[in-house]
């Protein structure tokens, strides 16, 4: 029976393009510049060893890397800021974002691209600010998506089908992790 995700994914255009978990830590790899993309996970294991795969040093060569996380720790990051910071008084605070986000590009002169992870998107999602984290999502300043390659984590039990949706018709590549699968958005 096909993944529900997936299948959602097919009637939405588009294309599976890799279909292995060794072809997935691949693509993460080799993603390229101003490649953004969407990680759909359930186990939060898993999604630790991607964000750590997509943020290797071996692997991006010559990157500054950002993470956006619960525990800012967790990961080696050149640059890291919690979930926490983003809200203030109970409201997003785009600002935030867009400061840390500015704050990388500015460090990564002479580097060939910023790597940004944002580990776990889906708590936007379930602290209110899903709708406001989306928006802002068209309306980075123009450096950040041209001077970055992004992966943003949602961990499918928390998204309702509408916010699904919304997330995978967001970005050009959705990589799953069950099953371990890269999608791609037919042009």
């Amino acid at each position: 029976m096909e993944n529900t995700v997936s299948a959602q994914l097919n009637a939405m255009g588009f294309e599976q393009i890799c279909a292995s978990k060794d072809e997935v830590l691949n693509f993460i790899r080799n993603l390229e510049h101003q490649d953004h993309c969407i990680l759909i996970f359930q186990d939060e294991q898993e999604r630790d060893n991607i964000v750590k795969e997509f943020i290797n040093p071996k692997y991006a060569r010559n990157s500054v890397t950002a993470c956006f996380s619960n525990n800012s720790t967790k990961y080696d990051c050149n640059h890291q800021i919690s979930y926490d910071s983003l809200i203030q008084e109970q409201k997003f605070q785009p600002h935030v974002v867009s400061d840390f986000l500015l704050n990388v590009l500015a460090n990564s002169y002479g580097k060939d691209q910023a790597r940004i992870a944002c580990e776990e998107t889906s708590w936007l999602a379930e602290h209110g600010v899903f709708d406001e984290h989306q928006d802002l999502g068209n309306k980075l300043d123009e450096r950040v998506v041209n001077e970055s390659t992004i992966m943003c984590c949602y961990n499918e039990s928390k998204l309702d089908e509408q916010q699904m949706s919304r997330v995978l018709s967001s970005r050009k590549y959705v990589i799953l992790e069950n099953p371990f699968s890269v999608y791609m958005k037919k042009e």
